[in-house]
């Protein structure tokens, strides 16, 4: 009597099969690093926009004075009492560089914009026209894209790759 042989394929074989694969998957796909920090990159601008946003219509809808002030990737935007209306950490993870706005920035009740430095006195602002102090844009990088977060004196966001 004669025992019939099961069907399948042996360990070693499996081994092999998966071994081929793992191989032809890291040849064939591409470094993924660059996309990912690209990807970061957009975020953290698109925050920075989202937050510019958020304390123009602040201010616009309590009319008080409401500050953005940059820190590397981060920023807090407060109110003039000093109430932490948002904050984010400057941490923005590796591949990822920050050129941040180059002051604070305030919102008036009007939604126009005023520069804000702080000294020794505390903080100093006064009114931005972009004739007399233009306002120099914010610029997020990484995995070889750049976007470039604008502020206009009369308080208008806009975000554009560049």
């Amino acid at each position: 009597m004669k025992l019939a042989r099961a069907a399948g394929f042996t360990m070693i074989e499996l081994m092999v099969v998966l071994a081929i694969a793992a191989v032809v998957l890291l040849v064939a796909l591409p470094d993924l690093r660059p996309q990912v920090a690209a990807a970061k990159a957009r975020s953290v601008a698109s925050g920075m926009a989202d937050a510019l946003q958020y304390a123009r219509q602040y201010a616009l809808n309590t009319s008080n004075l409401v500050t953005f002030t940059p820190s590397g990737c981060g920023y807090s935007v407060a109110t003039a009492s000093g109430t932490q209306l948002l904050s984010q950490s400057s941490s923005a993870g590796s591949g990822v560089s920050c050129q941040p706005l180059a002051n604070a920035v305030s919102f008036l009740g009007d939604g126009s914009v005023s520069l804000c430095t702080q000294g020794a006195s505390g903080l100093t602002c006064s009114p931005a026209s972009a004739a007399s102090s233009p306002l120099a844009p914010a610029v997020v990088s990484g995995g070889g894209s750049s976007f470039t977060i604008s502020l206009s004196s009369g308080g208008l966001i806009s975000t554009n790759p560049s």
